[in-house]
Formats: structure tokens, C-alpha cells, sequence
């Protein structure tokens, strides 16, 4: 019988070896190998959303590439969609009708409107059904964006040359209506294909990627800009005043990305309390509930500039086809450089900040949780007084992030109407877009590599308590 014991433990001992070597070995180097094939992934599939992006559609010429307007809808839509309008590529739209559409239902999501809130709150397959609805919407928000710029870009506006000329031979009305904005649509989908892809195999969220994609190339061209302006065969005093113009820039740059950095990343942390065995003595070992300072993130001003703009853009086509003063009039007020049209983005900012950072908080779901795992606010009675407390917290951050964002949208078309050179203006919405998305980014690899690491010191610890239990075995056999 002791013959069988030691057999049977030397087989066990045997196998486990195996096991933890081909875990040390293969597995573990598998993992570390997965992160890196996620960073490359991503960098792939960005790589072709931007190649894509410069493959103009058939039967279109580009004809005026100086008539794009970086402040009206077109440039704003070119900014979240990935940069491919511009070129009027394949995948002009980009996004943006998703994100419009996923706007949208968000504020469907409220106690406003019941059914679509039902189905948020019915679990997995009411979101899932959430997911049509959006796609659905998406595929409507596509066709008309697609047929409104084309109209947009093909007619000329006041004073201008039309931005894209349509080949004679594809200038009919089948090509124009029905062709091109399902070319469009399906570009948009074709996006949405790439940015799941990146955020169930790369790393990072897949949307936010695109639109980095599509915000971070101006960059370079920004700086470039500034130095063909500043420096560029200049001489004497002319070049010297240049180069402190240069060096203010830059500083200016820096300093802006530090503030942002700063703020995207700043939280109200509020300590709470675990009933019964879990409950803290000293304040030092308390939890706290992280509450962002800007809930809400960049999607505000974004969907203040395609609030104030696309009617704007409706109305510049009316007045291309049947002008009269009013129309003129809107045209030449309402626009995002004009002191009108600043305003009322200023205030749709602050109003949409507010809101979406209350909707984003999610008062009422902590509340719920709180009362499920017994946890409390010190100080703080459960239940109804701490969802005021919550709510009072939340009222008074969404107020400083909608001034902050307010004053961050603004000042780019503040510098404009200042008389800055469009071309230098630096744009806090691009900024923000780069660091917020990078360093939600960093903040995923380093949470992967964290977890890899885990699983390295948990391999480490379980081979060297196979060691252990060997070393024993052979001592016990020896003494039997």
C-alpha cells in the first residue's frame, strides 16, 4: 500500500512540474507576446483608417483645398470623424454618425423617455436591442449628413469656389443622390467594423482611437504653420521677433496639454464606510468613491459644435438655392467666428456639460449599490440624504467642468475673432481629444501589465511551493 502512495505522489509531483513549466514557459510568454500583438493591432488597423482616409472617392475632385472652413461643421465633423473629409475619402464621415447617434441615445436613456430607459435597466438584452436602435439611427444621421455635405461641398458658398468637383462623367442625379451617400454610409460602417475590431483585440477604446487618429496628424501641421509664418525666410529683427513668437507658441502648447492633463485626470474622492466586518477604525484605512471632475469629457463640445453648426449648414445650403436676407443674414451671424454664433456654442456647452456630466455620474445606481453592500458616507444617513449629498457634490463639479470647457471651446474661435491666422490657432477640443484618449490608453496597458505581473508572481509562488513539497517528499523517502 505505501509502494502505491509513493508512486502515486512521485506521478502527481511529475505532472504538476510539467504543468507549472509549460505555465512559466509558454503560457507566460504567450501572454507577454499578447500585449504587445494588442499594441500593434492597434496601431495597424489606425494605420489603415488613415490610409483609407486619403483615397478620394471616385468621380470627385478635390478643387479648392483652402475653402475648408476648420471652424464650421464640416471641420468639426472632420475633427471627430478622423480627418478623412478633408480629402473627401472613402471614409469621410468617419464616426461621427455613430457619436451622434449614440448621443442621442443617451439622453434617450433618462427617466424622460420611458421605453428606451426600461430597456436600459432590463439588462443585457435591453442594451443589446439599445445597440440596433443606435445602429439604426446611425444609418439615417449618415445618409443625410452624407447628402447635405455633398450638396455643401459641390455648391459654391458666397464669395467662394466650391470645395469638390464632380467629374462630368459621373455628374447625374443617380451618382449624386442614391451612390455616393451609400458609398458614404458604408465608409461609416466600414469605421465602425475597425473600431470594434480595436476594442476586442487591441487596446484602448476603438472610437477614441479613430477620432486620435484623425486629431493628431494636425498637430504637426500646426507647428509647421507657425514656423512657415514666424520663421520661414525671415532676416534680422523679423526672424528674432519669430523666434520669441515660436517659443511662446510652443510654451503656450505645453502649458494647455499640462492644464488638461491636469483636469482629465483630477477626482473628488469621498471617503465611505463598510457595515458589520469591513468597517474602518481609522480614517487612514477608509475607502472613497472617485467622482471625476469632468464627468462628462470632451463629448459637450462636441455635441455643442454639431448642435450650432449643422443648422447653420442647412441654412448655408438654402441660401445657396433660394437666397434671400434672412438666410444671409444667419449665414453671416450664426457662424462659430462671429460673436452670435460664439455665444450660443458658449452656451449650449455649459448647458450640455451639466447635463451630461448629472446623466454620466449615475447618482441614483451608487445609491442602489450603497444600499446592497451596506456601505455609507460618514456623517451621511443612507438612503435619500446621501443622494442629495451625491447630487449636491456632482451639481457643483459639473459647474467648474462646464466653465472650464466653455472657456477650452471657446478660445480657439476667440483667437479667430481676435485676428489670429487661422492656420496657428491652437485647438483645446484636438488637445483634449489627444490626452484624453492617450492616457485612457496607458492607463489600459499598464492595468494589463499589472494583471501580467500578477500572474508571473503567482506562477513564481506556486513553483516554488512545488519545490518545497519535492524537497520533502525526498526526505520522507529517505527516512522510510
Amino acid at each position: 500500500m505505501g509502494f502505491f502512495k509513493k508512486t502515486w505522489s512521485n506521478i502527481s509531483f511529475f505532472f504538476s512540474k510539467i504543468f507549472l513549466f509549460f505555465n512559466k514557459n509558454i503560457i507566460l510568454k504567450l501572454k507577454e507576446k499578447d500585449l504587445l500583438k494588442r499594441i500593434l493591432f492597434t496601431l495597424m488597423v489606425m494605420i489603415i483608417f488613415v490610409s483609407i482616409g486619403t483615397i478620394t472617392l471616385p468621380g470627385i475632385k478635390i478643387s479648392n483645398s483652402n475653402g475648408f472652413d476648420s471652424a464650421s461643421f464640416l471641420g468639426i465633423m472632420n475633427t471627430i470623424g478622423g480627418g478623412g473629409l478633408r480629402q473627401f475619402s472613402l471614409v469621410s464621415l468617419g464616426i461621427s454618425p455613430y457619436i451622434t447617434a449614440s448621443l442621442v441615445m443617451t439622453f434617450a436613456q433618462t427617466k424622460l423617455f420611458p421605453p428606451i430607459y426600461h430597456l436600459y435597466q432590463s439588462g443585457p438584452a435591453g442594451r443589446m436591442k439599445i445597440n440596433y436602435i443606435t445602429y439604426a439611427l446611425t444609418f439615417v444621421f449618415s445618409i443625410v449628413q452624407a447628402i447635405v455635405i455633398i450638396q455643401s461641398l459641390s455648391n459654391s458658398a458666397s464669395g467662394q469656389s466650391s470645395y469638390i468637383t464632380i467629374v462630368s462623367d459621373f455628374n447625374n442625379t443617380f451618382f449624386i443622390w442614391i451612390v455616393l451617400p451609400f458609398i458614404l454610409t458604408a465608409g461609416t460602417f466600414f469605421s465602425i467594423f475597425l473600431a470594434e475590431q480595436i476594442t476586442n483585440k487591441g487596446v484602448g477604446n476603438g472610437s477614441s482611437m479613430l477620432i486620435l487618429a484623425g486629431s493628431i496628424i494636425t498637430i504637426p501641421t500646426l507647428f509647421t504653420s507657425a514656423w512657415s509664418l514666424w520663421i520661414q525666410s525671415k532676416t534680422g529683427e523679423l526672424l528674432f521677433r519669430g523666434i520669441i513668437y515660436l517659443i511662446g507658441f510652443t510654451l503656450l502648447f505645453i502649458l494647455l496639454s499640462l492644464v488638461i492633463s491636469f483636469v482629465y485626470q483630477a477626482e473628488r474622492r469621498i471617503p465611505i464606510q463598510h457595515t458589520g466586518v469591513g468597517r474602518s477604525k481609522n480614517i487612514k484605512d477608509l475607502s472613497y468613491l472617485p467622482i471625476k471632475v469632468n464627468a462628462s469629457g470632451i463629448m459637450p463640445i462636441i455635441f455643442a459644435s454639431m448642435l450650432i453648426t449643422f443648422p447653420m449648414l442647412i441654412v448655408n445650403l438654402v441660401n445657396q438655392f433660394y437666397p434671400s436676407d434672412i438666410t444671409r443674414w444667419m449665414n453671416d451671424n450664426f457662424q462659430l467666428k462671429k460673436p452670435i454664433g460664439l455665444t450660443l456654442y458658449a452656451s449650449a456647452t455649459f448647458l450640455l456639460t451639466i447635463f451630461l456630466s448629472i446623466q454620466q455620474s449615475k447618482i441614483d445606481k451608487i445609491v442602489e449599490d450603497f444600499n446592497k453592500s451596506s456601505t455609507f458616507i460618514p456623517g451621511i444617513v443612507p438612503g435619500e440624504q446621501t443622494e442629495d449629498y451625491l447630487f449636491s457634490i456632482v451639481i457643483r463639479l459639473s459647474i467648474f467642468s462646464a466653465i472650464y470647457l466653455t472657456i477650452l471651446g471657446s478660445s480657439q474661435y476667440i483667437a479667430i475673432i481676435a485676428g489670429s491666422p487661422e492656420n496657428i490657432v491652437i485647438s483645446g477640443t484636438s488637445i483634449m481629444i489627444v490626452i484624453s484618449v492617450s492616457i485612457e490608453t496607458i492607463q489600459q496597458i499598464v492595468a494589463r501589465k499589472k494583471a501580467l505581473n500578477l500572474f508571473k508572481a503567482k506562477t513564481i509562488k506556486k513553483m516554488k511551493e512545488a519545490d518545497k513539497s519535492s524537497n520533502t517528499e525526498d526526505q520522507s523517502s529517505i527516512l522510510w
